[in-house]
């Protein structure tokens, strides 16, 4: 991988290989668990400079938090993998948002 491509770069080469994966019947777990790891270190980045910010009780932020976490498990369930932590974190954010009793009545089944 070029070490001078950015994040979104990589991101549109590495859907270009699966894509090019697919079409040729090869496996893509590899380039769809990068895609995985480019997204959370993003994600990891930003809510530092959220919380350095005290913004990560922002509802916008936390919108940005969810669809990234959303991503990373469509991402995820695209290869059979393990999904449990994502819902986990959408929870949590949700949670740190609108506090536990409020979640409970807003989101649980």
């Amino acid at each position: 991988m070029d070490k001078n491509f950015t994040d979104e770069q990589e991101l549109t080469f590495l859907e270009q290989k699966i894509k090019q994966a697919e079409a040729q019947g090869k496996p893509i777990k590899q380039y769809i668990l990068r895609q995985i790891e480019i997204l959370q270190n993003s994600i990891d980045i930003f809510m530092n400079q959220m919380k350095e910010e005290n913004r990560e009780f922002d509802v916008q932020i936390a919108e940005i938090e969810i669809r990234q976490y959303a991503k990373m498990k469509e991402l995820a369930l695209r290869i059979n993998e393990p999904v449990k932590k994502y819902d986990d974190k959408i929870k949590n954010i949700r949670i740190r948002l609108f506090g536990e009793d409020n979640y409970n009545i807003l989101f649980k089944d």
